[in-house]
């Protein structure tokens, strides 16, 4: 279960960061970020990156903590809304998902089972 949340949590991570730099740089008609939403973007997107890092290493906690600002940041109000842009909430969900498989796994591990 380590390597599926590992992958669960590196691909969902990687697709964010590349979704958000490609939604700064490339603007689509209807939705297109101008002043602090460039900077929000630029965040999410390190957010991604730094949640695809945490796991390929295996740290639960911190792809959680990106999970957490991430979801309850963009993700809820990218749920809700009828395009494209939900995609975001639902790779929000992976990362909380893989967050959980990497840290029941790491526990598992610990335990000796």
């Amino acid at each position: 279960m380590l390597i599926a949340g590992r992958s669960i949590g590196l691909l969902a991570g990687a697709v964010t960061a590349i979704l958000w730099v490609a939604v700064i740089w490339f603007p689509v008609a209807g939705f297109m970020l101008e002043g602090i939403g460039v900077v929000v973007g630029t965040f999410m997107a390190l957010l991604g990156l730094v949640a695809a890092i945490a796991s390929y290493q295996g740290h639960g906690g911190i792809v959680f903590a990106c999970f957490v600002v991430s979801f309850f940041g963009i993700g809820t109000f990218a749920l809700n809304i009828d395009h494209w842009f939900r995609v975001f909430g639902v790779l929000d969900l992976l990362l909380g998902l893989a967050s959980v498989m990497i840290w029941y796994s790491a526990r598992a591990k610990e335990a000796g089972q």
